[in-house]
């Protein structure tokens, strides 16, 4: 029975000093909208489009190309040894170009990361400082979570703060409709 009595009062110990549960606030922010309204942005999308067609697009295009004259020579073929000897080079052809695809994805993510790594570090700083003046311990990507309730969005005052506003954020200016046509507005 003493050993009963000293667990519980133990127990009732380690509950009462257990680490206080404070109230944490929760926010979210969508810095892809902060990061493409950001002036550089377009700039660096066009970097990132010509470094694809100097570098990668080029070689890609031409190795496609090559298979496809090889691909339709081989079914237009009655020879049987021509035929043999274009399966063979269609098939190393169809492996380079597989090849070729993941090597141009990384350099294009390699790419990608050198030019807009400036431009995420810029935002998550901005939204580091944000976070920090508003007190919230934790910032989520809105569509990355369903929170309930919902919490508060900081997109708008991240985005006051580097001195932009965000077309597709809370609060912004809607996009106009293709063509210029205006949405009926309901009554």
């Amino acid at each position: 029975m003493k050993r009963i009595k000293i667990l519980a009062l133990t127990l009732g110990v380690i509950i009462a000093s257990g680490p206080v549960v404070s109230a944490q606030k929760i926010g979210t922010a969508n810095l892809d909208a902060i990061i493409a309204n950001l002036p550089e942005f377009q700039g660096k999308q066009q970097q990132l489009q010509q470094f694809y067609q100097d570098s990668i697009g080029s070689e890609y295009e031409q190795l496609y190309k090559e298979f496809v004259e090889k691909d339709s020579a081989m079914k237009k073929t009655t020879s049987p040894s021509v035929k043999a000897t274009l399966e063979k080079d269609v098939s190393t052809l169809q492996r380079t170009l597989q090849g070729w695809q993941e090597y141009a994805g990384r350099r294009n993510q390699v790419k990608q990361s050198e030019l807009f790594g400036p431009l995420v570090k810029k935002a998550q700083d901005a939204l580091n400082a944000v976070a920090k003046e508003k007190g919230y311990t934790y910032v989520l990507q809105p569509d990355a979570f369903l929170l309930i309730p919902p919490s508060d969005d900081l997109t708008m005052a991240i985005a006051e703060k580097l001195g932009i506003k965000p077309a597709n954020a809370p609060g912004a200016a809607p996009a106009p409709a293709a063509g210029g046509a205006k949405t009926p507005v309901k009554k």
